[in-house]
């Protein structure tokens, strides 16, 4: 994952919603996402950042398995949900059933 996407305007609300869902395994991993949000990944230790990619390395997916597009933030979680996909290609698979 290219952290220069780290800076996108919904990467805060993903962050927000694996703490909310309890997602991260430690404290020390939703406290490193909490000053992600506050002050940005530039403002992390090189340490930190190890363990900020580490931890959210499970729920990111750099593109779409089927088309290759980039999947923006607020699908993340779906894409977690249906094996990597963006919505339109979650769409699309739904009907070929």
């Amino acid at each position: 994952m290219n952290s220069s996407r780290y800076s996108e305007e919904d990467f805060n609300a993903f962050l927000r919603e694996l703490i909310d869902t309890n997602r991260l395994s430690d404290s020390k991993e939703e406290g490193i996402a909490k000053l992600v949000i506050d002050k940005g990944f530039e403002s992390l230790s090189d340490k930190q950042k190890y363990v900020f990619k580490e931890a959210i390395s499970h729920y990111v997916y750099d593109e779409c398995k089927r088309c290759g597009i980039e999947i923006p933030w607020c699908e993340m979680s779906a894409a977690e949900d249906n094996g990597g996909l963006c919505s339109w290609c979650q769409q699309l698979s739904s009907h070929d059933d």
